[in-house]
């Protein structure tokens, strides 16, 4: 079995790579070309096709070898074969496979076509919360109740606030207030690398197939958040910053960038909470329809070659 050959995510790689995860099922954040673009700069992603199957390889901080997310075969159909090409990919390279990004589903499926062979690892921090586009802008029900009150209070408190789309021509505004930001309050892990990140994302803003939203209160940016596309009916939410002086600013960003996501997106994916217990308690506010959990799978053994 010949070697995949893999190259870098480049912006120049939009239409190749999102013509298999946009067709795919899968709703996971980490499929959003954005994302892969723009962590490539931490986690070296990188990307081949063969057998109409799109593979992605990345390194992590974590582990001394390559890992590779879940494969999409275009169209949406079962990774069965290209697991072979994985398992051929690590045993030339003597390291242990690794699958990112695997669904309960997925899982279920890995372990009726292959029982035994996986060691499945779950971690809370890593799950997705989904939830329904149509909630996120009405904020209807008793239970976001809390929500709304958020949002008249902004409404009260700043009456000469104003939301407009991103581009990528005042997007460098909101890099600065975001770095002004930091300066005042310090650094936290990993933020760094996620400056970087967004810039790298900013950079690319319209080759990325982006789309954004600026709340201003006195023409001062206090808010901005960005997303993209992760399949057919569920956008991804990749960056959300809100200055915390400003009361209910977070909700309201969040309001009004929802309101102008297509409405063939039913679903609107806002990532993981990290295991960190604020960003969990914040996620869960604002009720999920779905928490998305995906799991780690170690082949620990090849059923081929048992007795």
């Amino acid at each position: 079995m010949d070697p995949l050959e893999f190259k870098p995510i480049l912006p120049s790689s939009r239409e190749e790579v999102t013509s298999f995860t946009l067709q795919s099922h899968s709703r996971i954040c980490d499929l959003a070309f954005a994302n892969l673009y723009g962590w490539a700069v931490k986690y070296e992603t990188c990307y081949a096709i063969a057998d109409d199957t799109l593979f992605i390889r990345f390194t992590s901080p974590a582990r001394s070898h390559p890992a590779y997310l879940i494969p999409i075969m275009r169209g949406g159909g079962c990774v069965d074969a290209s697991l072979d090409r994985l398992k051929a990919e690590a045993e030339r390279g003597d390291y242990p496979l690794v699958i990112m990004g695997i669904t309960p589903l997925c899982r279920e499926h890995l372990e009726s076509v292959l029982p035994g062979a996986f060691t499945f690892l779950e971690d809370e921090g890593n799950a997705d919360y989904i939830y329904l586009r149509e909630r996120l802008v009405s904020l209807s029900g008793k239970s976001l109740q809390s929500k709304r009150n958020h949002v008249n209070k902004f409404e009260k408190l700043y009456p000469n606030y104003s939301y407009e789309p991103m581009t990528k021509a005042n997007s460098a505004e909101c890099l600065a207030v975001e770095q002004e930001w930091l300066r005042q309050h310090g650094t936290e892990e990993g933020e760094d690398k996620e400056q970087e990140v967004i810039q790298r994302l900013f950079d690319h803003f319209d080759e990325l197939g982006l789309s954004g939203g600026i709340l201003r209160v006195d023409g001062r940016v206090v808010a901005f958040t960005l997303g993209s596309p992760i399949n057919e009916t569920t956008f991804g939410v990749h960056i959300e910053k809100a200055d915390r002086d400003y009361e209910g600013s977070y909700t309201m960003i969040n309001k009004l960038f929802a309101s102008t996501i297509p409405e063939q997106y039913v679903y609107v994916n806002r990532e993981e909470d990290l295991g960190l217990e604020g960003l969990r308690k914040a996620k869960l506010s604002y009720k999920p329809e779905t928490i998305l959990q995906k799991i780690a799978a170690v082949l620990r053994h090849d059923p081929d070659k048992e007795n």
